[in-house]
């Protein structure tokens, strides 16, 4: 496969379609639910984050899953078009392949309920060291299968710097090899009831030797640094009306930060900060704001206590 220069940035992982469906509340047994909108959008957490790097033009790489040539494959091959900082070279388009998607209801608090469709049946692409060349960050999502596991591996002996999400459990394979862990907080109380969240970060630093973020919706962001030391940031009080891609917006920020050599922290905020602007409209990826907007808000925020 021929790739185009080299990029800043690879997301390698889901690259799909969201179709956001916005209820008053979930349906339940014989009683129906009456939408008041039903929208398309980029979805896929590597295309996600794909879209808001290459928003702010910061080259990036997308890979992942095939696409189909039906009617969602050439809407999300127009949209992502869109971003000129994004490669899309190595993203397969086949008359074969169904275009994943995800039905995505949406309550009023933001929160999200998912029906996925052809995710883990759709042909993937493998990394590659070529694809990776020239790269300073590989950021990688973990729903998929041994492809996301030879991506991580590929990438940290290649020395890029890997982020990699929900990497949830001390004996996961990925976890040797992710720099930076992009964790949700609440997936993990969910997956482990009673635990306490940060000693279980703490954890998960024994064996990554690296920085374990903890994302937990409009409570603190809780970042464990490599040293140990904790660093906190209170995200800016916000109407939610979409959660999707909350945590996309959040890596993309921090990569961002990151790319331009700023402090943890400052970093940090830029993720707080564009998080905080997803969540505000709906689909992950369909109005993100300029970087100016982002950095305006980031610097607004300081770490709490």
């Amino acid at each position: 496969m021929m790739v185009a220069s080299r990029p800043a940035v690879i997301c390698y992982g889901e690259i799909g379609v969201d179709n956001i469906i916005r209820v008053d509340r979930l349906p339940t047994p014989e009683i129906a639910v009456f939408p008041s909108e039903d929208t398309i959008h980029i979805g896929g957490a590597a295309a996600n984050t794909a879209a808001w790097l290459g928003r702010w033009n910061i080259s990036v790489r997308l890979a992942g899953n095939a696409l189909g040539c039906d009617e969602y494959g050439q809407k999300l091959s127009d949209w992502l078009a869109e971003y000129p900082a994004v490669d899309l070279s190595a993203v397969e388009q086949r008359d074969d392949v169904t275009t994943p998607f995800c039905r995505v209801l949406v309550t009023p608090d933001a929160e999200r309920s998912f029906l996925i469709f052809g995710y883990p049946q759709t042909p993937k692409t493998p990394l590659t060291l070529e694809m990776l060349e020239g790269a300073r960050f590989l950021a990688l999502d973990l729903y998929g299968g041994d492809e996301r596991l030879a991506a991580a591996r590929l990438a940290h002996e290649k020395g890029v710097i890997t982020l990699i999400g929900d990497v949830i459990t001390p004996d996961h394979p990925a976890l040797p090899y992710t720099s930076i862990a992009t964790n949700s907080a609440a997936f993990i109380r969910d997956t482990f009831p009673g635990v306490d969240v940060l000693e279980h970060a703490r954890s998960l630093q024994v064996v990554s030797e690296g920085i374990i973020v903890l994302t937990d919706g409009p409570r603190p962001v809780r970042v464990l640094d490599r040293d140990g030391s904790v660093i906190s940031m209170q995200p800016p009080t916000v109407q939610a009306v979409d959660a999707t891609g909350a945590g996309d917006a959040f890596r993309a920020g921090l990569i961002a930060g990151l790319l331009k050599d700023l402090m943890l922290a400052e970093a940090v905020n830029l993720g707080v900060a564009a998080g905080a602007f997803k969540v505000q409209t709906v689909g992950a990826a369909s109005q993100i704001p300029a970087w100016e907007e982002v950095s305006k808000l980031a610097a607004t925020l300081a770490a709490i206590g």
